[in-house]
């Protein structure tokens, strides 16, 4: 008796899990398309100079992620059916994803300070290549990039609170007051912001999966020793005249 309570526990919160993992999956999608469609890292992404090479970084986060919300709500319907259902096939395949997932999210998060670093470089590498070039030969596409990234970020120059403007803020900034901050701040405070949003996501799907997944197990491995994973749901007990004959 005491086996099939904690069965039917667990079926109850496996379904649970499988909500949460696509609700995750549309979490992931909304984040990876509010990147995509960002207005200070669209600008960043259109500049089109040989050194950018935000736009390869741009690109992979977007199919990543794009990959990854689709994958995480097949993976949530799949879990839902294989529960409901008491599916012994779909349930090793929901474990077996599970477990690529896990080492997925260690990767991630591994490598996800060493990517947040090169990002951030990358953008800076770009803004620096254009306020350069428009000093050296006061160019129109730069000063009409500058114009976007300054709109964009809402920043101005490089250290402008703490030295004269140059040429560059004078014709690329339009400000009645002085601003904050300069464009390489702006520009790591905005990139600390999405990989924070983006390490919070992490956490969050890491800690569903390893839950999942030994639920999994409990829930295969319990069944399995029992006579309630062939009732399919029919968690009663037998009467005793049945047990006696």
């Amino acid at each position: 008796m005491r086996i099939r309570c904690l069965i039917r526990a667990t079926k109850y919160q496996l379904l649970g899990i499988s909500i949460i993992v696509l609700g995750l999956g549309i979490a992931v999608a909304a984040v990876t398309l509010w990147t995509c469609f960002s207005d200070d890292l669209i600008v960043i992404h259109n500049i089109t100079i040989e050194t950018n090479r935000y736009t390869r970084f741009h690109d992979l986060a977007v199919y990543t992620g794009l990959s990854s919300s689709i994958f995480l709500a097949l993976l949530g319907i799949i879990c839902l059916i294989g529960i409901v259902k008491e599916s012994e096939y779909l349930l090793s395949v929901v474990l077996f994803c599970f477990a690529v997932l896990f080492c997925g999210v260690v990767q991630l998060v591994y490598w996800r300070p060493t990517y947040e670093q090169l990002v951030e470089n990358a953008v800076k590498d770009v803004y620096d290549f254009l306020y350069d070039d428009y000093l050296r030969n006061i160019s129109s596409s730069s000063r009409q990039d500058l114009i976007a990234i300054h709109s964009a970020f809402r920043c101005c120059g490089k250290n402008s609170t703490f030295s004269h403007y140059s040429s560059v803020e004078n014709e690329t900034c339009f400000t009645d007051s002085a601003p904050e901050m300069d464009c390489l701040q702006a520009v790591e405070n905005r990139i600390t912001g999405l990989m924070t949003t983006i390490g919070a996501l992490t956490l969050l799907v890491g800690i569903v999966t390893v839950y999942g997944m030994i639920l999994i197990a409990f829930f295969c491995f319990a069944g399995c020793l029992t006579e309630v994973w062939y009732k399919k749901g029919k968690y009663s007990v037998a009467s005793s005249s049945e047990h006696q004959s």
